[in-house]
């Protein structure tokens, strides 16, 4: 159990609400674990004053004789009936409450941007460098930079960029991952020629 989470819920749920916004979850998941860890809560303050009282009456039996102390061992099995009816209670309800609270993520820390537009999964906080930008794609990168205040500089290349995988088999011809996945599984690849000795000395 998370207990920073658990205090949060328990002491500044709006907090976790807030959080919940921002990864735009449902927050009606906040107001069910309140509603079980109350009922857990008083359940178990319950029991623990059932057990009290069982642990009081024992005490008196041994004091007691006759019909009285009859009385007070019937009252003392009663009461554990009660105490066990009231742990499996409670043990159902602990349950429930740690399969809700596991279902609440981490709390988003208070910098971290939110209320990213339909359809971005993020917002970019910084850009590094100058990106070479293919001249197809420039549209695209002044939209994903610019809709966000970003007047990021770059330079604008004729040529588009390719992958290292796509450059190790079809420009340079030196590997294969297509006939290596096929003997020995995905992510598995061969090399050819001089990048074998690189890969050796590496």
């Amino acid at each position: 159990m998370s207990w920073s989470l658990l205090e949060a819920l328990r002491n500044k749920p709006d907090v976790v609400r807030d959080s919940l916004k921002k990864r735009r979850m449902d927050v009606s998941v906040v107001d069910r674990f309140i509603e079980l860890d109350s009922k857990w809560r008083s359940l178990k303050a319950e029991i623990d004053e059932l057990r009290h009282r069982h642990n009081v009456i024992t005490r008196e039996v041994s004091k007691l004789s006759g019909a009285e102390r009859e009385r007070k061992i019937m009252e003392a099995k009663e009461l554990l009936n009660e105490i066990q009816r009231r742990e499996e209670e409670l043990e159902s309800v602990e349950r429930e409450r740690e399969r809700v609270l596991r279902s609440i993520p981490n709390l988003v820390h208070e910098s971290v941007p939110y209320n990213c537009p339909e359809g971005v999964d993020s917002i970019p906080v910084r850009f590094y460098g100058t990106p070479k930008v293919w001249v197809s794609y420039l549209k695209d990168f002044k939209d994903q930079t610019e809709r966000f205040g970003f007047n990021v500089p770059y330079e604008a290349i004729d040529w588009k960029p390719i992958g290292h995988a796509d450059m190790l088999e079809l420009v340079l011809n030196m590997g294969d991952t297509l006939k290596a996945g096929e003997v020995a599984g995905s992510r598995f690849y061969y090399l050819f020629d001089d990048l074998v000795m690189l890969d050796m000395h590496c």
